[in-house]
């Protein structure tokens, strides 16, 4: 089967995929609220280490915010290693002064620089839609929905990288899950206007909604077209979302982290699937 865990790691996002192929992957990482939370949340490099082996396939960055990143260093010094390393082709930087005040480790960025530059263990690449895929996201059921090189070149102009966020595609045994990062709804007019003609392509069953369930990044066109049966949120308590929308748009169910915990999908080979929620029944 295949199966994706949601984490619950606050409002950041951390997404685990293990698929049939046995190529892990990791999307988007964050352990910046660990220590200040007052919830009991999921620390996403010991739910690893201690789930799966030391290896990962595949690191997905959605996009170079530090809710995002946060925990990087952290993985790499737990000795995983990683094989390949998704990234965009993005100008964002950070000052000097920009860290005194930040609530994030800077060692999270500097690890990042580094492995963004990377040509082998792991081998950095900018992948955007419409990519040829020697190996291996097609054979794992990965569909980049964006961004797009326009997207690219829009956010690093306008210096908002929520326009770049990776927004993926994953289907297995047709079933279909949308994972929406950070994504603008730029960058969902976009998508929806590329795929509106083709055939129901973005009908989907789970949408994790984009950016955490912000009312900004809603796209109620696009979102119809998705028409999922579940929408997941990753969110902390404290920080609303637009449950109202969400809840109207799901068919069946709208499941946050900061209600649910950390969550996971298993998709049968079959079709059939099954959520299993932390804190409670789902």
């Amino acid at each position: 089967m295949l199966k994706i865990h949601f984490l619950n790691v606050g409002k950041g996002n951390c997404t685990i995929i293990e698929f049939p192929s046995k190529r892990l992957t990791m999307i988007d990482i964050d352990n910046s609220r660990i220590d200040d939370d007052d919830d009991v949340l999921t620390e996403p490099v010991d739910y690893f280490v201690s789930k799966f082996s030391n290896k990962l396939f595949r690191f997905i960055l959605t996009h170079p915010d530090m809710d995002h990143l946060s925990g990087l260093n952290q993985l790499v010094d737990a000795k995983v290693s990683i094989e390949n390393f998704w990234d965009t082709d993005h100008n964002k930087s950070f000052s000097d002064e920009d860290w005194k005040s930040s609530p994030y480790d800077k060692k999270d960025w500097e690890k990042y620089l580094i492995l963004r530059e990377s040509t082998s263990d792991p081998k950095a690449l900018k992948l955007y839609r419409d990519a040829t895929s020697e190996c291996c996201w097609t054979q794992d059921g990965i569909t980049i929905l964006s961004p797009s090189s326009s997207l690219v070149e829009l956010a690093n102009k306008s210096k908002e990288y929520n326009h770049l966020s990776y927004v993926l595609r994953i289907e297995y045994a047709g079933v279909k899950v949308i994972l929406g990062g950070d994504a603008s709804k730029e960058a969902w007019d976009e998508i929806y206007k590329h795929y509106k003609n083709k055939n129901k392509f973005l009908k989907a069953d789970i949408l994790l909604a984009p950016h955490h369930g912000s009312s900004k990044n809603i796209h109620e066109d696009a979102f119809n077209a998705i028409a999922p049966d579940y929408v997941f949120v990753s969110v902390v308590k404290g920080v609303d979302y637009d449950y109202e929308y969400y809840n109207r748009l799901a068919k069946k169910k709208v499941l946050s982290t900061k209600y649910y915990g950390t969550m996971c999908v298993e998709i049968k080979d079959d079709g059939e699937y099954n959520l299993n929620c932390e804190k409670r029944s789902c």
